[in-house]
Order: structure tokens, then sequence, then C-alpha cells
């Protein structure tokens, strides 16, 4: 199951908690992985299946989606059954993995949902991989987090930022982004998905980064078209769309 796009955003100032998640697979602890959207979460993951097998539910939102979600990676067909012995079925496989299971994207977790995680939470290791662990945004699954270890992603460096730029795809002027380091470090507030859409809008249009004006117009427009669109736009640039010209003035 693909994850993240990991080739193309380069995995940058992350080892040091890439390490630590590794030891935690080992002990197979309750992990609680929280930070905010555009911090590299479900990317950090996506480094860790690399050398680690995992089950990953991108989908908690609908117990028949985390289902889907994962009776392919336990090799289970629906076979036209009910959800109630699914579920059963579904339980009595994942236990036999051996390897954590990692919900991403936890949010609102539903009622049904959550009594399944409790179940699986006495025979596997799970993780929660999210953007806050207030009850009112986690929903369901909130009164577990007594037993899961919290880890919180912190933002970029300065200067991680900085190697982000130098090893991330880019057919400009490389001397001139690096220039701007400082203040696309600012805009993104250290958040490596954000900063990488900020890269592929550079790619699209004309900012001049030396100004404040020109930072306004590039914050305003990845408001507006999303830091999830740039980064699908990124991504398809970088995968095969062919060199781009420097916006950068």
């Amino acid at each position: 199951m693909t994850i993240a796009p990991s080739s193309i955003v380069p995995f940058v100032g992350r080892t040091g908690i890439l390490r630590r998640l590794e030891t935690m697979w080992s002990k197979g602890k309750l992990i609680l992985l929280q930070a905010p959207t555009g911090a590299g979460k479900s990317m950090l993951i996506a480094k860790l299946a690399e050398s680690r097998p995992i089950l990953y539910a991108p989908r908690c939102g609908c117990l028949g989606d985390f289902i889907d979600d994962l009776e392919p990676q336990v090799r289970l067909q629906s076979e036209e059954l009910r959800i109630a012995p699914r579920v059963h079925r579904l339980a009595k496989a994942l236990a036999k993995q051996g390897k954590p299971l990692i919900m991403d994207n936890v949010a609102r977790v539903p009622p049904k949902v959550a009594h399944l995680v409790r179940v699986l939470m006495g025979t596997m290791p799970v993780w929660f991989v999210t953007r806050s662990s207030m009850p009112g945004e986690l929903g369901h699954v909130w009164p577990y987090l007594f037993a899961f270890e919290r880890i919180d992603l912190r933002p970029f460096t300065l200067e991680e930022t900085r190697a982000f730029l130098t090893a991330a795809p880019f057919s400009g002027d490389r001397d001139e982004l690096l220039a701007a380091g400082l203040r696309l470090h600012r805009l993104s507030a250290g958040h490596p998905a954000t900063l990488a859409a900020i890269v592929a809008e550079l790619g699209q249009r004309k900012y001049d980064l030396r100004t404040m004006e020109g930072l306004h117009l590039l914050a305003l427009h990845a408001r507006i078209t999303g830091v999830q669109t740039n980064l699908r736009a990124y991504n398809r640039i970088m995968a095969g769309g062919g060199p781009q010209r420097s916006n950068i003035t």
C-alpha cells in the first residue's frame, strides 16, 4: 500500500525521531504521534515502512472503510459477508500479524471503530497518527490515550529547512531558493509538507521573495489552493512532468 510520496519529498531532519519509532516498533508500544497538518507525519510513517513491516489504516471515520483498507493487507476477501462477521474475522487475522497497526489521520473516530480498536489493543500494538489529541477532535478513542506513549513531531529548525531546500527536486536557481530559506522557513512554519507545497508553487508562478508583498501573495495563494493540491502538482511535475523554469525573482 502506498502511504506517501517519500521518494519525491526528501526525508530530511527526521532521522532521530525515525530511530525512536523503530525502537518503539521493536518494543511493541502503543504510540500517539501528534503534529499539525503539514508537519510530515505520514511521510515519517512511510519512511518507517521502508525498514519495518506495518499494517496501515489511512481511514477511520467509517467502520466499512477501516475494514476495506485492512482486509487486503492480511489477505482477506469481503466475500459478500456482513460487517459483523468481517469484523470478527479481521480481528483474528490482525492478531496473528506480529506488527503494529498504524492508524493515520485519526480524527472523530466513531464508536464502532473505537470498539474494534479497543479489542485490537489487547492483541497487538496500535499507533494513532493525529493532528490533535483533544477529545472533540480525536473522537471515541480519546479515553484510551492513557495507555499510549505520546510523541510530538516538532517543526523543522532553520538549518533543517535549508537542508530540505538543498535536497528537494528543483530545476530552477538553487542559489536563489536557498537565499530565500529564512523567509520560506517562516512561511511554512517549519512543516515539510507545507514547504514542499511552497516549492511546487514557486515552480508554477512568479513571486518576488525579496519583498513582503511577494511573500504575502505566495502565502495567500497557498491558502486559497490548499497545501495538498500544490503537493500533488509538485509530485506530478517531479515524477515525470519534465523540467520547469524557476520563477523566483
